[in-house]
């Protein structure tokens, strides 16, 4: 998947655990002390309970994280470039309040900006 979207290979570990998550399908983490130590774990319950598609859409979902995180970039689930990178690899977005209020919101900056032309941020000429 990371040679497909970004044309790099993926640098962290994917590990499976016996964790029961409510609110997550997966989770990608990484060491604040030494940042070249990242993972992406994923439940194997949760696994096992989803579809194939669904599965591989959240290790996609994950490696944005990782994508952007080791780029440098915003990769939270509420950061714009977050959002707008998941869109165009096909990604799903989180299905957390936050998230989706923050999916929301980038849909209608785009919708403004192909309606007028102009950048959401840009000022307007006084």
């Amino acid at each position: 998947m990371c040679r497909r979207h970004w044309g790099v290979d993926y640098t962290g570990t994917i590990e499976l655990v016996n964790r029961e998550w409510r609110m997550y399908n997966g989770r990608y983490f990484w060491d604040r002390k030494d940042p070249t130590v990242q993972r992406i774990r994923l439940s194997r319950k949760r696994n096992a309970e989803r579809t194939k598609e669904a599965v591989l859409g959240t290790l996609l979902h994950e490696l944005v994280h990782w994508r952007l995180r080791t780029s440098g970039r915003p990769g939270g689930d509420i950061d714009d470039e977050f959002i707008a990178e998941c869109l165009r690899v096909g990604a799903p977005i989180s299905n957390g309040a936050a998230a989706q209020r923050a999916y929301k919101t980038y849909l209608a900056k785009r919708a403004y900006e192909e309606r007028t032309g102009r950048k959401y941020d840009e000022e307007v000429p006084a």
